[in-house]
């Protein structure tokens, strides 16, 4: 099924990614008979009305998280989802790219850490947590560290 909202004109899929259930038949915008409340246009002060409506809704949504983690996985672009706007959704996902950076920052400041902790066997969980980081910040360190190491011609010490 797709939704065209008649203010906008613009198609959006429906929020059903195949990894997550049924998160969408709890939501509080079920209950609702107008999409486009979900779908603001202009910059009005109508429009603002309606983000705060639309955001109260969303406020009091059981599984507002389950939406709101679709929408940034999914890259959708319009609307609001899980009670933010299309810049907030933006503002978070540049939000969580700077973690994400500072952690494999991190990772490479602790290159002799980590390799020591590959070598005594531990997993890229177990050094994760030991630094504060994500898993995949130790994973992709590692593969920088290795191909470093294989362009000198240096022994790569493979991970556990």
């Amino acid at each position: 099924m797709t939704i065209t909202s008649t203010n906008t004109r613009r198609l959006t899929k429906p929020a059903a990614p195949a990894d997550t259930g049924n998160w969408r038949d709890d939501a509080e915008c079920r209950a609702h008979d107008d999409p486009d409340l979900w779908f603001p246009v202009g910059h009005s002060v109508g429009w603002i009305a309606q983000i705060r409506e639309a955001k109260t809704i969303c406020g009091q949504c059981p599984v507002r998280r389950e939406c709101l983690e679709w929408a940034l996985a999914a890259g959708q672009l319009n609307g609001i989802w899980g009670g933010l706007t299309e810049g907030e959704r933006q503002e978070l996902l540049r939000d969580r790219a700077d973690v994400r950076a500072r952690s494999y920052e991190r990772c490479i400041d602790a290159q002799e850490f980590i390799e020591r902790r590959v070598a005594e066997k531990a997993t890229h969980r177990m050094i994760a947590d030991e630094l504060g980081v994500g898993r995949s910040a130790v994973s992709k360190a590692l593969r920088f560290f290795q191909s470093e190491r294989a362009a000198a011609g240096i022994e790569v010490v493979k991970a556990a």
